[in-house]
Order: structure tokens, then C-alpha cells, then sequence
């Protein structure tokens, strides 16, 4: 990966990967044929999918940790705002990872400026060793705001960032293209959960991949072992319910996309199961009442005990979450880490260590599906939010003779002060009651009291309560929610504003003559000026000493952007050049090249954004007087069309079948089936957008079979999909593909991206508004496809909502969940599906845009698509939808989504 000359080199460099036994080495695309090529019964994704008897060979491996391997790990901290950057490099963070005010998928954190971007990575490169910085650029891109994007992308190669985390392929191909330099990383919002997909990143120029987090460390390891990119793992901080980047649930519901950092976190809502009789049936765990709570918060991530395993899997870096949490929570989470990875932190250090980190924020820990994907205890049902650190439970409540004055009194495990604050859990209320320490009583075994500032640990105290407290009861847990003596210990420097700032690296050359001297300055950027001074120069004593002299005069850049790079010296004729001159023509090359700079980015900038950028506004369209729609129908089960005649056919051009569900033989006989209908061309298979170790064995061999048999067009939901099907998405050569909504194409750049990769066709975002649409369809309406119908799948989830509610998981031969229909404390209904054991969640009305066809005829739309995925449909219920939709009706409960409002 090309560098700028001031930027570092990674450190340690690529992780070796560890000793497998029973692995065969395998190369990203040929292993897949190789793994599958021996004559074995294959497995079939659906009924069959998680039976362990059919597994695919190479996941029977067993690491073998080998200590020579055991290189150093990265700790990457998080960073909202510069006094977070701040902290996490005071306390031992080997990079961090910040976002701009815009392009962020933290928008709602306080971010940072350009300039500020720039102080923090000045500090960061001069500490020893040096640190690196992260830039996230990890959301999707409407088609108005590319210049904006061109214009901080230039500006972060200017202050020489270490690399960029992005989520849309269009950013990454404007990347590759025209800032070679920034060293790219794939955004755990691309939900990478397998090899095929690390593989292909790396075929794209990703230096790194952020895996998804809801990966095993099986996974893990065959992910870093094989994939020749290096890989980046979350191990501590907050959990989307979702697969990262295939969440839309308050982007459909609010407009508020979580593709775009404005997600409105609607996981962390109640709900209520909307019919209980029936949805949650015999043979549920009854150990908690099933009707409401939290079905989709999850627990906090935290796997300090098995950071040596991820370390021996050759793991490059350890990541934290939390850019929206504040300086001390990245203090006290990055010198725990710190501590771990040193070996700095005693084992009888550790509980008081983590006790610290957790009265800053946490909620309950997990370790979520690290050492096993059927875990199930995963989600905080009964509370949401901050809880702290335990530190004893409610014994008595007192109300003093003669006062209004209420006291909670418990012994308490750790010292406490005034002004620490305490919470009690309240399962009734959804949250903790949390209240300061402003009136705390220490009791002594013969009953005495006295009021004090302080107690040490083991004391039996009384802590006054607010006069409108809630109702609290004996037992229950009393937790330290804030800690002064915590805030005290973890402190941090902040340089002195101003006094670091990139610099750019300046080459001079300076010529001497008998009446001339003229110095070139050329910046890394090709950006050069030219100074001279006339005189009569007299011959040197001494030729040799004139070129330290000149470089002497010329390191003395002060607060310019520059700093000094090569210096050359020609002096043919021995000449001298007093001191006073040559910084006379030092400070004139700079003012020169001060001038220039401006003019320079700005040119640099409009090349960029002549070469990606498109206005809406420019672009004009010319659909023709009568708009024909093309049709393209998708399932994932066929016999959902099973009940379509001659007429339902008319005017379809593209039949797709999600592959993943149907038993391989029965999809086999109807695609063949459905073939003597329509006739081959007109069918393309699709590979789905998640698949799993367990899954993976039996979607390589249906492709192997379909592709045997002749089928050979193919559409794809995930970047893995490349891989899968033997595809350098560099040069896809006469690969037939086309995209599904979750390969994101919300603006000109993903576009050309994807089409270069092989795509004849991609379906637009199903979250993405009129205005952005209408600008992409101008240019790209004979590739486009604009959904009209579909069950969108707000959220597609590893985690059980089932087992979430009920409180565990009643094992695969006694659960009855098939679906749950749902209510949140905000009115949003939902439908839970269960896909095995992977939760989908849809909106219980479809997203519907058929009475508006006329409309998007004129808009210059040629494609459309109906979905008929995920809710399971009778044959003629479905025919009954596809006629009303083709015809341009309404379907009932349907909604638009942000099809008007935009996406925000």
C-alpha cells in the first residue's frame, strides 16, 4: 500500500496466522473448490443446515497455540471528541479511531474538525513509540454529498491519517483511485462474518477487516488463518442487536438511518408480544413472564479472558466501542485492556480493576458468541441502560423518628464519598433509580451512627434517599454508578492547543552560482515554488560545509506545515552563501509556497469531484412517452409462486430465488420446474446475505450442483458472494451477477464500484429517499432496480428474541417459537421470525410504493422488483399481493418508508 512520506508504518505489520492441525492451506478463492472436491455428502442449508454430522471438513481444525506467534496485538480505542483521543493515548492505546462532524456512524458523538483531526494525529505520530489514528468514513453517501466527502477526503491525506474505516464500496473505490495513499479498512457495517468475504476485501485493496462481532472464535481464527487480510475484532463495549450495516430498523420506521450514525436505537425499546396464547406455545420456558421486556438490548461485549486466544489466532488489533462514551470511560477501559495485554494487571487486581471501569458506564457483561453461537444468554431483558459495579443489596429502609428524611442502608464492598453516585435496580420501571451520595451515615455493629464524608469497604452504611423516590424493597441490588476517587486516578494531559499540527514533507534543492542563488521547494503533494536571490558570491573555504549549513537554515520551518525532507546542494563553482541569506530565502520559498497551496488543494479537489460527483440537480431526465416497467419477482421459498399462471408472468423479466432456504433437492426439481415455464435465462439464484460457518459447507456445494446443472446467473447480498463463487471482484471477466439492496448503492461512486465489479443490475436501498434515487436512476436506469414491495428485515439477528424474552433458551427440541408478533413502547408493530435460531424481525406492514408506479414510470425507472422473502406466504396469498401490486394497488398496512422524507 502506497504511504505518504510522513505517514508511519504499521506497527508489527501483518499477524502470522496460527498452526491448525487438520487445515489444509487453501488460497482466498481455489481453497473453496479444493475444501469441496472430495465426493462427501453435502449439506444443505435449511432443515439440515445445523446438524453437526454435515459440517464442512476444514472447520474441524484445532488451534494450536505456538508462543513464537504471540506478536504484538494493537489496542484501538475510541475517540468522540479530542479529549477522548486525548485520554486513550495517556493510558496506553496504540491507535484510536475518530469521526469527522459528517460521514460518521457515530453522529450524535461529538466528532471532530479536520483541524482538530489534524492536532490530534500531529500528537499522536510525535509520542514514542508512535501512536496511529483511525478516521471512520463509515456511512453510505447520498449522491449530494460526494463533494463534500471528496473535499474531507483530501483534506485527511493531507494530515496523513493512518488509514480510513469505511463501510461504502463507493468511498473505497474513490479511495483507491484518487487517494492511494490512506490506507483502507472494511467497517464492521460491511458485516464481514466470513473468510469469502475477508477474502474479497482483500482482493480490493482493504488493508484490515473489521469482523462482525457476533462471530466464534473458530470463526475467528479461520477468518485470520486463511483471508491474507489483516483482521480486527471488537473486545469490549456496546452491541448492536443486529448484524452491523443490516439494521434499518429506525432508517424504515424514523427515517433515522443507522447506516448513516443517526440511528435512533430502537432496539433498546420495550416490547410487548402482542398475542401470548398463541405466539409463545407449549414447551416455553415459563421461569419469567414471556409478554414483555427488552427482546432485542443486548448486553455489553467484554472478552478480557480470551484475549489470548484471539491473540494466538494472529489477531491484529483489539478494538473498543464506545466514540459516544465519555473521556473516562475511555480511560478506564483502555488502561484495563492496557494492563491485560501487558501482563500489568494481577489476577487479584482485576475484580477492583473492572469494578472501576464498570462505575463509569456498563451494563451487564457478555462475552456473546466467542466460544459458542448457540449462546443464549446474551440480552439485559428486565433493564436497559448504565447500571455500575454491585456493590451490596437493600437490608433495611429506614425513616428516622421525627424526619421526612428516607435512608436506604446496605454494607457495601467498595469505599464510598460523598458525591459517588448509587443505583437499585427497578425491573417494574425498565431502568435503574439512580441517586447522588449527598447524606451518608456510617453504622457501627453496636447500631451507632455518624455522618460521615467517606467509608471504606466492608461498612454498614445509611445513605439518604431523594424525597421522590420510588418504591424500593429489601433485596434488591445496590449498584456504584460513579466513583470520585475513579475520576481522581484516571486522569489525563492535553497538550497546550496549537502546539502540535501536521506537516507536509518539503524536498529542496538549491543551486548556487557566482551572482545567484535559488532555492525549489517541492511538496510530497508535487505542489512546488521557486525563490532566488542575485549578489556576488565569493568563492567558499571550505565547499563541503554549505550543504549541513543549508539544511541547518532549512529545518527551521516553525509553525509552517512543513517539515524537511531531502535536501540538495549544487554548487559548481565552490561558492559561499552568508547564513543571513539563506534564511532570507527560506522565509520567501515558504510565503511563495503558502501562496501556491491554497490554489493547489482547491484544483486537486475540483479534478476529484469533476471525476465522482454528479449534482441531482444536473441531471435531466428523458424517459419515454409511455414508461414500460420491467419486472423482477424474488423468493426465498418457490413455492410462494407456486400458484402463478401465464398472466402473472406477463411482463417479468427476472425470477430470483434466494438459494438458501429450500431443501437442494426439492430447489433443484422446481427451478427446473419453473425453468420449462419461464425458460432458464430468466431465473437468477441469489446467495444470501448472511452466511455462517455451519451454513457455509452446504451453500458451497448447492452452487457447486446448480452451477453443474447448468445454472449460471447469480445475484449477491454480501461481499462474500465474490468468493463464493470463484470471482475476483477486481476482474470479474464474464461473471453474470447482480446485486441485492444490502451491497449499498445509494450514490454514483458505489455504482461504478459495483458495476466494475462484475454487476449488470443492483437494487436500490430500500431506506433510500425520491430526491437521491431520481438522481442515481438519470445515469443508471438501465442497470437500477427499485423495489416496490418487499418485507424489509429491519433487523437480522444471531440473537434469539425468543430466549431474550422468556430469559433463556429451552433447547431446539423443546422450542415452539415460529414468529412473535410485537409492540414497542413507542407504537412500532414488528413480526420476530425465527430463522434457525437467527432472529429477522420485519415491520408488520410491507414496504409498498405500487400505487405510485405512474409516479416512478416518470421518474425514468425501468426496473421494479416485488419481494416475496423471509414472511411465509400460501401460494395463492402471494398471487393475490403480486396482482395487486403489478396492478398498482395498495397493500394493506403497507407503508413508503423514507421514500418521501429522505433518508436523514
Amino acid at each position: 500500500m502506497k504511504r505518504s512520506p510522513l505517514s508511519l508504518p504499521l506497527v508489527g505489520g501483518t499477524q502470522s496466522a496460527p498452526t491448525w492441525q487438520g487445515l489444509r492451506p487453501a488460497s482466498p478463492v481455489s481453497g473453496w473448490e479444493a475444501a469441496t472436491a472430495d465426493p462427501e455428502p453435502f449439506a444443505p442449508q435449511g432443515e439440515y443446515a445445523n446438524d453437526n454430522n454435515h459440517q464442512h471438513r476444514y472447520y474441524d481444525a484445532v488451534p494450536v497455540i505456538d508462543s513464537s506467534i504471540l506478536r504484538k496485538v494493537e489496542l484501538l480505542s475510541p475517540a468522540g471528541g479530542p479529549d477522548a483521543a486525548f485520554a486513550a493515548l495517556s493510558h496506553g492505546a496504540d491507535a484510536i479511531y475518530l469521526g469527522l462532524k459528517q460521514f460518521s456512524a457515530r453522529a450524535e458523538a461529538e466528532n471532530f474538525t479536520l483541524a482538530e483531526v489534524g492536532e490530534v494525529t500531529a500528537y499522536a505520530h510525535s509520542l514514542t513509540p508512535p501512536r496511529k489514528v483511525f478516521v471512520t468514513v463509515n456511512t453510505l453517501i447520498r449522491q449530494d454529498e460526494l463533494p463534500e466527502l471528496v473535499n474531507d477526503l483530501a483534506g485527511l491525506a493531507d494530515i496523513s491519517v493512518d488509514a480510513l474505516i469505511v463501510q461504502d464500496l463507493g468511498v473505497a473505490a474513490i479511495v483507491r483511485e484518487h487517494f492511494p495513499e490512506l490506507e483502507l479498512h472494511a467497517s464492521t457495517q460491511l458485516a464481514v462474518h466470513n473468510r469469502a468475504g475477508a477474502a474479497a476485501l482483500h482482493k480490493l485493496g482493504f488493508t484490515r477487516v473489521v469482523l462482525a462481532r457476533e462471530l466464534t472464535l473458530e470463526e475467528v481464527h479461520d477468518i485470520t488463518a486463511t483471508s491474507g487480510i489483516e483482521t480486527e475484532v471488537f473486545v469490549h463495549g456496546a452491541l448492536c442487536y443486529a448484524y452491523s450495516g443490516l439494521c434499518l430498523f429506525s432508517s424504515q420506521t424514523l427515517g433515522r438511518s443507522g447506516n448513516r450514525g443517526k440511528c435512533a436505537y430502537s432496539c433498546r425499546d420495550s416490547y410487548t408480544v402482542a398475542d401470548a396464547p398463541t405466539t409463545l406455545r407449549d414447551g416455553a420456558d415459563t421461569k419469567r413472564d414471556p409478554h414483555t421486556g427488552f427482546p432485542f438490548s443486548m448486553k455489553d461485549l467484554a472478552l478480557p479472558d480470551h484475549l489470548p486466544a484471539l491473540r494466538a489466532a494472529g489477531v491484529s488489533c483489539f478494538k473498543i466501542e464506545g466514540r459516544k462514551k465519555s473521556p473516562l470511560y475511555v480511560a478506564t477501559t483502555t488502561s484495563y485492556y492496557r494492563g491485560l495485554l501487558d501482563g500489568t494487571v494481577p489476577d487479584h487486581e482485576r475484580q477492583e480493576r473492572e469494578a472501576e471501569l464498570q462505575t463509569v458506564f456498563s451494563r451487564p457483561w457478555t462475552k456473546l458468541f466467542v466460544q459458542s453461537h448457540k449462546d443464549k444468554e446474551v440480552a439485559d431483558r428486565d433493564t436497559v441502560g448504565h447500571r455500575g459495579t454491585l456493590i451490596g443489596h437493600v437490608e433495611d429502609l429506614r425513616e428516622p423518628n421525627g424526619t421526612t428524611k428516607h435512608y436506604v442502608a446496605f454494607t457495601t464492598s467498595r469505599a464510598l464519598e460523598w458525591h459517588d453516585g448509587l443505583q437499585i435496580d427497578l425491573p417494574a420501571l425498565g431502568k435503574p433509580f439512580g441517586f447522588p451520595v449527598d447524606d451518608l451515615w456510617m453504622v457501627t455493629p453496636q447500631g451507632k451512627k455518624r455522618e460521615v464524608y467517606t467509608v471504606p469497604a466492608g461498612a454498614h452504611v445509611e445513605v439518604g434517599l431523594p424525597c421522590d423516590h420510588p418504591q424500593l424493597a429489601v433485596g434488591m441490588p445496590v449498584y456504584c454508578s460513579s466513583s470520585q476517587v475513579v475520576k481522581q486516578k484516571y486522569r489525563y494531559d492535553r497538550p497546550k492547543a496549537g502546539f502540535y499540527r501536521p506537516r507536509q514533507r518539503l524536498d529542496v534543492a538549491l543551486r548556487v552560482t557566482a551572482d545567484r542563488v535559488e532555492a525549489v521547494g517541492l511538496t510530497w503533494r508535487r505542489v512546488a515554488a521557486t525563490a532566488e536571490l542575485s549578489g556576488e558570491f565569493a568563492p567558499a573555504r571550505d565547499a563541503d560545509a554549505l550543504e549541513p549549513v543549508v539544511r541547518t537554515v532549512f529545518e527551521k520551518l516553525g509553525d509552517t506545515e512543513f517539515a524537511l525532507g531531502e535536501v540538495r546542494v549544487e554548487n559548481p563553482e565552490d561558492r559561499f552563501v552568508p547564513v543571513s541569506l539563506l534564511n532570507k530565502l527560506r522565509r520567501a520559498l515558504i510565503e511563495r509556497l503558502n501562496e501556491r497551496l491554497p490554489e493547489a488543494r482547491k484544483e486537486r479537489i475540483a479534478d476529484v469531484v469533476d471525476a465522482v460527483a454528479v449534482a441531482a440537480s444536473t441531471v435531466k431526465l428523458t424517459p419515454p412517452a409511455r414508461q414500460v416497467l420491467k419486472w423482477s419477482i424474488k423468493t426465498d421459498r418457490l413455492e410462494h409462486i407456486a400458484a402463478f399462471d401465464e398472466i402473472d408472468w406477463r411482463d417479468v423479466d427476472v425470477v430470483i430465488v434466494d438459494i438458501a432456504r429450500d431443501h437442494p433437492m426439492e430447489l433443484e426439481q422446481r427451478l427446473n420446474q419453473l425453468g420449462e415455464q419461464l425458460g432458464r435465462e430468466r431465473i437468477r439464484l441469489a446467495l444470501p446475505a448472511v452466511t455462517r460457518k455451519w451454513e457455509e459447507h452446504g451453500l458451497i456445494a448447492k452452487i457447486d450442483k446448480l452451477r453443474k446443472a447448468g445454472w449460471n446467473k447469480w445475484e449477491a447480498a454480501n461481499i462474500s458472494a465474490w468468493t463464493y463463487l470463484n470471482a475476483d471482484p477486481v476482474n470479474p471477466g464474464d461473471l453474470d451477477l447482480s446485486t441485492d439492496w444490502s451491497v449499498y448503492v445509494i450514490n454514483r461512486a458505489a455504482a461504478n464500484a459495483v458495476i466494475g465489479m462484475g454487476a449488470s443490475r443492483f437494487a436500490l436501498s430500500p431506506e433510500d429517499g425520491r430526491a437521491n434515487m431520481q438522481s442515481l436512476i438519470g445515469e443508471f436506469a438501465d442497470r437500477a432496480v427499485l423495489i416496490v414491495y418487499q418485507d424489509t428485515p429491519v433487523f437480522i439477528a444471531e440473537s434469539c428474541a425468543y430466549a431474550n424474552l422468556i430469559g433463556g433458551c429451552p433447547g431446539k427440541a423443546n422450542c415452539r417459537f415460529e414468529t412473535m408478533d410485537m409492540e414497542s413502547s413507542h407504537g412500532e408493530r414488528v413480526t420476530a421470525i425465527d430463522y434457525h435460531c437467527r432472529t429477522i424481525v420485519l415491520n408488520q406492514g410491507p414496504f409498498c410504493l405500487s400505487p405510485r408506479l405512474h409516479e416512478i414510470a416518470k421518474m425514468g425507472v425501468r426496473h421494479v422488483r416485488a419481494d416475496f422473502i423471509y414472511r411465509k406466504y400460501a401460494a395463492a396469498e402471494a398471487r393475490l399481493v403480486w396482482r395487486t401490486v403489478r396492478a398498482g394497488r395498495a397493500v394493506s398496512g403497507g407503508h413508503a418508508a423514507n421514500f418521501d422524507r429522505g433518508v436523514l
